[in-house]
Parts: structure tokens; C-alpha cells; sequence
């Protein structure tokens, strides 16, 4: 478009388009007064505006070119404008409530004055069945979608440009069987709310309706982080042009989850449940020890939980079988049981009686041999908050019971 003759130009815009000029100060001097800057390779026009469009190509940034002398433009290049505002947000800071966010969400950091997001693994259960909620692949009640994290899509402008392009929320194959995230709709139906993204879906078209400028999601993890599992996952929307001969990707904005580990808590901290088993042996029935260990939780002013013969089926061994611990996010922490994988007498004891709603469950399966003694929960512990040497260790340290020789 630019004419022959041609030694410098101007730029002007739409009162909503900023212009900025970038160029190298070392190959090229910044015009004095009410010059116009040369038509130079080391000069770029960069163009960006605040708010978006109400109509296609309503904004436009003119171009006028001029010869030697800067008077009378040799001519004019028009480019027209529409400004889509498109941005994907959780509680990256840690807030409990979801805000827009200027700063970099893909990334995560540690600590109280860290940043990211944080989901919880939904390994409770809200509802009647017989598994945990994670298991579901639909949503079972209103009430799990307390337990999950909000992320908001914003999606302003135009909605011809919307209708003529397409919105791709994303996540990697590995991190699908990591997460599931539902479409809320609004609404008090259980139908309001689709499944979206989870194990085998890694990607989804968003369903934009016209004038929507909000679309809300609800995210839950599936797996606590683990040995093969850092624990983070990231989920991106991507603005595609689906008009040319192949997709064009316009624009692509990111968030990084972390997925609260399970943390353990040490037998210094006030008793809220005390579990014991009743049996018979050859000595007889455990009788004087039920009443023994109900008298001191009395006096703890904690409750106690037996478990029947008919449940136990004779195993006494109960803190081998399950250890206590937490998980936490902003807007909500759980307890969660942590079922050993020794599975003698009291292998279904913690899933049929201690799983529930806001009381939430997880197992560890053995891969490739049968558990060892080193399984049983008696071998695990954690210490209280300790400081070893320079290192603090807030949550305390785990501490593993070992074997001789």
C-alpha cells in the first residue's frame, strides 16, 4: 500500500486505540516536533485497546505516507479493529473468590506469599452410591460442586466474531486423567451442568451463547500428586479461525492448578474420633479394654467408634489399616482417611464407615507384589512441626518404620 515516494508516515487511531511506536534508537532518531517518523525496517507500529468491540471492525488505526517534503500525504492505509477481550481465571490468588488476573497464571509458587491456583481431589461422597464422587462421570448432587474450584471464562465482543470462530478449552492428555471439569449453566438442575474435559475428553468447544460475556466452570481432581505426579495441571482457551484452509490460532491464555497433596497430621494434635475394634481371642472378649479406652475418651472429650466383630472379622489392628490426614484449599479443606493397602479383616472398614460427605477417602494399591508388614499403617507416622538444622518442617516430617537386617 505504500506509494512510490514514500520517506516517512504518521499513525493516528479510534479515540479507544492506543498507539506505540518501537524502534532502535541506535539506527534510528526519534522525529523532533511534529515530524513524522522515517519508513525505516527498525520502526514497528504496535496497536492494542481496552476494551472490546460492541460491532465488527468498529476501531481503525490510519496510516498516512509522505514524501520528502512532509507535506501533502501521498496517500492513506486504513486498518480496521475488533477488540475481543478473552481471558481464563481461577483463584490464582488464593483468595477463595476468582478475579482477573494481570499477572502470569501459568505459573505456581509455594507459600503464603505464592501464587496459583489450588484443586482438590473430590474423593468424598455427597451422594447415595457406593463409590467416591471422583468415580462418577456425571454430577450426582448440587452439593459436590462445593468441593470443586471455580475457573471463569471471560468472553467479550462481538457476537458475529464469536458465531464465525471458535472457543477451544484445552488440557493435555496426561493431565485429563488428572482432572475433570463441568460447564455450569446456571440453574438448580443437575442437567445445568455438563462434564466438559476429564479422562478421554482433552479438549472441548466451548458453547458460547449470544451476549454471554461470562462462562463459568467448575474443576475437580481426581488424583492426589504422588510419585509420578508433581501435582500440577494447566488448562488453556484458545481463540481459533476455523475459516482458512487450516485452523489459525489467534490467541491462547493459560492457568496452572496444583492439586492439594494429602497431608498427614501428627498424634499431638487434640483427638476428635477414636477408632477401636471389639474382638474374641482366647482370652475372651476385649471388654475391659472398650471400657478402658471409653473412659479416657470421655475424658479427651472425643468420640469413640467401635467396630463390631462382624465388621472387623477379628483384625484388632486398626491403626495398620488406616492412618487420619487433610486436604485444604481457599474455599473449603477436607478430612481424609487413608486406607492401607495391608487389606486383612478391616480392608472395607474405612471405605463403608468412615467415607462420606466432607469426610473423603483414598487408597494406595499395591503394583506388582503382595503388601508387607512395612504396609501396615502402624509403621507410618508423622512427627509435629520440627526444625532440623537450618530446614523448618511446618507439617512435620513422615516417619517409616524400617526393617532388620
Amino acid at each position: 500500500d505504500v506509494p512510490r515516494g514514500t520517506k516517512t508516515f504518521g499513525v493516528s487511531g479510534s479515540s479507544e486505540v492506543k498507539v506505540f511506536m518501537l524502534y532502535n534508537p541506535a539506527r534510528v532518531a526519534e522525529p523532533a516536533g511534529r515530524a513524522h517518523w522515517p519508513l525505516d525496517a527498525n520502526v514497528d507500529v504496535v496497536v492494542s485497546v481496552d476494551m472490546a468491540s460492541k460491532e465488527l471492525n468498529d476501531l481503525k488505526v490510519k496510516v498516512s505516507y509522505f514524501g520528502p517534503q512532509e507535506t501533502d500525504a501521498l496517500g492513506h492505509s486504513v486498518l480496521y479493529l475488533t477488540g475481543v477481550d478473552i481471558s481464563l481465571d481461577a483463584d490464582t490468588g488464593r483468595t477463595g473468590r476468582v478475579k482477573r488476573s494481570p499477572g502470569n497464571k501459568k505459573t505456581w509458587r509455594w507459600g503464603s506469599g505464592g501464587s496459583g491456583a489450588i484443586l482438590l481431589v473430590n474423593c468424598d461422597r455427597d451422594s447415595h452410591g457406593s463409590r467416591e464422587d471422583l468415580h462418577a462421570s456425571q454430577l450426582s448432587s448440587l452439593e459436590d460442586l462445593q468441593d470443586m474450584s471455580l475457573m471463569v471464562l471471560s468472553c467479550s465482543g462481538p457476537d458475529q466474531l464469536f458465531e464465525s470462530h471458535k472457543l477451544v478449552l484445552k488440557v493435555s492428555l496426561s493431565d485429563s486423567r488428572r482432572l475433570r471439569v463441568y460447564c455450569a449453566r446456571g440453574g438448580t438442575s443437575l442437567s445445568n451442568y455438563k462434564q466438559v474435559l476429564g479422562p478421554h475428553h482433552p479438549s472441548y468447544e466451548v458453547e458460547r451463547h449470544r451476549g454471554e460475556k461470562d462462562i463459568r466452570f467448575h474443576v475437580e481432581g481426581l488424583a492426589f500428586p504422588d510419585a509420578d505426579f508433581s501435582g500440577l495441571v494447566s488448562l488453556s482457551i484458545s481463540l481459533v479461525d476455523p475459516r482458512p484452509l487450516s485452523e489459525v490460532l489467534l490467541f491462547t491464555d493459560s492457568v496452572a492448578f496444583r492439586v492439594a497433596p494429602w497431608i498427614m497430621t501428627p498424634n499431638t494434635q487434640p483427638p476428635l474420633e477414636l477408632y477401636v475394634c471389639s474382638v474374641t481371642d482366647a482370652h475372651g472378649r476385649n471388654d475391659k479394654f472398650l471400657e478402658d479406652m471409653a473412659h479416657l475418651a470421655l475424658k479427651a472429650n472425643c468420640k469413640l467408634v467401635v467396630c463390631p466383630e462382624a465388621e472387623n472379622r477379628n483384625d484388632r489392628w486398626i491403626q495398620d489399616e488406616m492412618e487420619f490426614g487433610y486436604t485444604e484449599a481457599p474455599h473449603k479443606s477436607f478430612p481424609v482417611v487413608f486406607d492401607s493397602p495391608r487389606d486383612r479383616g478391616l480392608r472395607d472398614f474405612a471405605h463403608k464407615k468412615i467415607l462420606g460427605p466432607d469426610f473423603r477417602y483414598v487408597t494406595r494399591e499395591i503394583q506388582y507384589v503382595g503388601a508387607s508388614g512395612l504396609d501396615s499403617f502402624g509403621n507410618l507416622d508423622v512427627s509435629p512441626p520440627v526444625t532440623v538444622g537450618d530446614t523448618e518442617y511446618p507439617l512435620g516430617r513422615i516417619l517409616i518404620g524400617g526393617s532388620f537386617p
